[in-house]
């Protein structure tokens, strides 16, 4: 990892940043500061801004007023000191279709000035050392994604920037995913990813910055973040055999919604309230096959804790 000169306990900086696409006023105005060492998501439903604020993170266009700093550096004036401190991985990983992924990454680790050992090593760790020698046009959407993860992994970036990075995953990458990324945070570097799904930020970041057609509505500090989902989430209960009676039980419990179709019973509750609502639906009589947790829609959590309604 490269020595950091700027001491400064942030090291990124949204000053004031908008973004307009001719009369489209995409996002801002932002303020944003994000620390060193943390993993920091940008969350928000699709179209509010989460993109917009990433790639002009990285250099791939540049504000319509105010700036981004990164450990000192304006990101307009394109400095190459920034550019070898900074990966980037976008939402859609393409390569080349006739290279095998042993060919990429030994190519990516001769431009990083890696050990050609580091390729046999990162295969290993994004699950495709069985794949290495394959052409990319055989691969999956999911395996190009890993090997996308694998082309930043060679080295340990100081600062990690990601555009819905578990998008086209499947469930071994998201899984490897969530490895290396904690992994990376536990040797100092920096990440910031933007994401819609609410269970990928609550699992790895630190803090959250929630964005809602191009306005940062709130930024949060994971345990409260946790706090708003738990609320609003939707508890699915299947019964093997249940009565009329159930749903008074559960409703005298704490349930605070409920919806009753045949065996089905759906219900919010607060969570310190959902395993006296399970013990009293047993106690009345119901036997339970299934118990789910359903998170809640962005519509929801944003009108009902941020107070926000996208339908004015």
């Amino acid at each position: 990892m490269s020595n950091i000169k700027n001491q400064d306990k942030f090291i990124i900086r949204f000053e004031a940043f908008e973004k307009w696409y001719g009369k489209h006023h995409a996002i801002g105005p932002l303020d944003l500061n994000i620390r060193r060492g943390e993993i920091f998501s940008l969350l928000g439903p699709n179209g509010s801004g989460k993109s917009t604020a990433i790639k002009a993170l990285v250099g791939l266009h540049f504000p319509s007023k105010g700036r981004i700093v990164v450990n000192g550096f304006n990101v307009a004036e394109q400095s190459p000191i920034l550019k070898r401190m900074l990966s980037y991985i976008p939402q859609r990983v393409t390569m080349p279709g006739l290279m095998t992924a042993r060919e990429i990454l030994t190519l990516f680790a001769q431009i990083k000035d890696m050990h050609p050992e580091r390729v046999e090593e990162v295969l290993g760790l994004v699950s495709l050392q069985n794949d290495a020698d394959r052409s990319i046009k055989e691969f999956s959407g999911g395996m190009v994604q890993r090997l996308g993860l694998a082309t930043v992994f060679l080295s340990e970036p100081e600062l990690l920037v990601l555009d819905e990075p578990t998008l086209n995953l499947d469930p071994l990458g998201r899984e490897t995913f969530r490895d290396l990324i904690l992994s990376l945070k536990e040797k100092g570097s920096t990440v910031i990813m933007s994401s819609h799904i609410m269970q990928e930020a609550e699992l790895l970041a630190d803090r959250v910055g929630i964005l809602v057609d191009g306005k940062m509505v709130s930024v949060m500090q994971i345990p409260e973040f946790r706090e708003s989902i738990s609320l609003e989430t939707s508890m699915r209960i299947i019964l093997l055999e249940g009565n009329k009676t159930i749903p008074i039980a559960a409703e005298n419990a704490g349930a605070t919604f409920m919806n009753w179709e045949g065996n089905d019973m759906l219900f919010k509750a607060p969570p310190n309230r959902r395993l006296d609502i399970l013990r009293a639906i047993e106690n009345s009589g119901g036997v339970i096959r299934e118990f789910h947790s359903d998170p809640p829609d962005w519509d929801m959590l944003l009108k009902k804790q941020f107070n926000v309604n996208r339908e004015n």
